[in-house]
């Protein structure tokens, strides 16, 4: 089993191969390439690991280059580790795992704008907004990537 520093390693090494991969099927699209390679470098922070109760090495680096705001991340993970088991199959499973974690994420989202639009008033932009579907479907390809570099590097 590897460690964080290693699964780190494995995300870095198979950002650019998504990259280019993903330059290499859209017949050298340059937003595609820095799409997928962008949901590949997600998973240094949106990974299998995520299951953990402890702070894993990612969450720490992140905690340090913000100064603590990281713990709001961490915060927001905390529920998922204690529903998923570590290393579990839904957890640890290429796309099985990767389609977990946006749907967590998706469903905090939604949580997060029904209370802020019902309680404040406020607008609470979409992320859905910043993407068209496609490019979404591209970052999320990018993120399994990464996942399955961190299943290889497991097994």
């Amino acid at each position: 089993m590897a460690t964080g520093k290693q699964h780190a390693a494995g995300t870095l090494l198979f950002s650019p191969i998504a990259a280019g991969g993903a330059w290499w099927l859209a017949s050298g699209d340059v937003t595609t390439a820095t799409i997928a390679c962008a949901g590949c470098l997600s998973g240094l922070l949106i990974n299998p690991d995520l299951d953990m109760e402890t702070v894993t090495i990612s969450e720490y680096w992140l905690v340090r280059w913000t100064l603590g705001l990281g713990w709001l991340w961490v915060m927001l993970w905390y529920p998922y580790a204690l529903i998923v088991e570590h290393r579990s199959w839904f957890s640890h499973t290429p796309i099985i795992g990767t389609l977990g974690r946006v749907i967590y994420l998706g469903l905090l989202y939604l949580g997060l704008a029904i209370l802020l639009r019902t309680y404040q008033d406020i607008f609470l932009p979409s992320p859905l907004a910043i993407l068209s579907w496609p490019q979404w479907l591209i970052f999320v390809g990018g993120l399994a990537i990464s996942d399955i570099a961190h299943w290889w590097l497991d097994n």
